[in-house]
C-alpha cells in the first residue's frame, strides 16, 4: 500500500518533532587532550607509552579510550550522565576531571532541538562529588555535543627508592649514640656538680654510695649482687653480725 505525498510529510514532521518518540539516542563525542609540560612532560602526549588509555567510571560499565596517534582519547556516544574521567599511565599520574553530559533545548535555529551540553571541571579523589575544581571544558551553541578539553599532568611515578647519603643528623639521632653522648656528659659533669653540692647534699649523697652494695667492694659485690634485694631496700647484715660475734669472742677471752 501506497502513501500519499501529503501523509508521508506528516509523518515525516511528526517524526522530526519527537511525537512519536526520540528520532535517535542523544549522546556526545568527547575528547581529552594532555598539554606538555615544562618539567614533566615536555614533549606533550607523543612521549608516553602506548599502554596509556582514559576511562569514564559511572554506574555501569566504565568507557576505556586508548592513546591515539595524534595524543588525544576519543570517547564516542557518550550517553547523559556524571562521569569521572581518569587517565592511567605507566610513569606519569594525572589529574581526574569530572565530566557532566546534560540534555539541553536549543532555540537558535527556530525550533527546539534537544542537544547535549556537557563540562568538565577539576575534581580530588576522596572529596564530595559536589567538590568541583577549575573548569577544563564546555561546550555552547553549535558545538553542542562535542567537546575538547585538557588532562594535565601532575608528577612521575616513582617505582625505585633512592639509597639515602651520609647525613650528619641522622647520625646523631641514633639511639646507641644519644645514650654515648648522654653518659659521657654525665661521667664529665659529675665531677663540676659535686663541687658545687653544699656540704649536707654531699654529706648525703656519700652516705648513699657507702651504703650502696656497689660502695666497700666493687669487684665481690658486683658479681653477688641482688637486683631484688637492692629495689627492696634491703641492706646486707653480714657484716652486723661478724662485728657481733667479733665482740662477744674478746668478752670470753676476758
Amino acid at each position: 500500500m501506497r502513501l500519499s505525498t501529503t501523509t508521508a510529510a506528516v509523518l515525516a514532521a511528526v517524526a522530526s518533532n519527537g511525537l512519536l518518540g526520540p528520532a535517535a539516542v542523544l549522546a556526545a563525542n568527547l575528547t581529552f587532550t594532555v598539554p606538555p609540560h615544562p618539567a614533566l612532560l615536555p614533549a606533550g602526549a607523543s612521549s608516553l607509552p602506548g599502554s596509556t588509555h582514559a576511562t569514564l567510571h559511572a554506574r555501569g560499565p566504565p568507557h576505556a579510550a586508548p592513546l591515539r596517534r595524534d595524543g588525544t582519547f576519543v570517547f564516542v556516544d557518550v550517553a547523559p550522565g556524571s562521569y569521572l574521567l581518569s587517565v592511567h599511565g605507566r610513569d606519569h599520574v594525572f589529574e581526574n576531571l569530572r565530566v557532566d553530559v546534560e540534555e539541553a533545548v536549543d532555540y537558535d535555529s527556530g525550533n527546539a532541538k534537544k542537544t547535549e551540553k556537557v563540562r568538565a571541571w577539576q575534581t580530588f579523589r576522596g572529596n564530595e562529588w559536589a567538590n568541583r575544581g577549575e573548569k577544563r571544558g564546555e561546550t555552547s551553541g553549535k558545538e553542542a555535543g562535542q567537546m575538547m578539553a585538557e588532562v594535565r599532568v601532575l608528577g612521575r611515578k616513582e617505582y625505585y627508592q633512592e639509597r639515602s647519603g651520609f647525613s650528619p643528623l641522622s647520625f646523631l639521632k641514633n639511639p646507641m649514640i644519644l645514650m654515648g653522648v648522654f653518659s659521657l656528659a654525665l661521667i664529665v659533669g659529675m665531677p663540676y656538680l659535686m663541687d658545687n653540692m653544699d656540704e649536707e647534699t654531699k654529706a648525703e649523697f656519700e652516705e648513699m654510695q657507702k651504703n650502696s652494695p656497689l660502695g666497700q667492694n666493687p669487684a665481690t659485690q658486683l658479681q653477688n649482687f641482688d637486683l631484688a634485694s637492692f629495689l627492696a631496700g634491703k641492706k646486707d647484715e653480714q657484716p652486723q653480725q661478724s662485728s657481733q660475734s667479733g665482740g662477744s669472742g674478746s668478752k670470753k677471752r676476758g
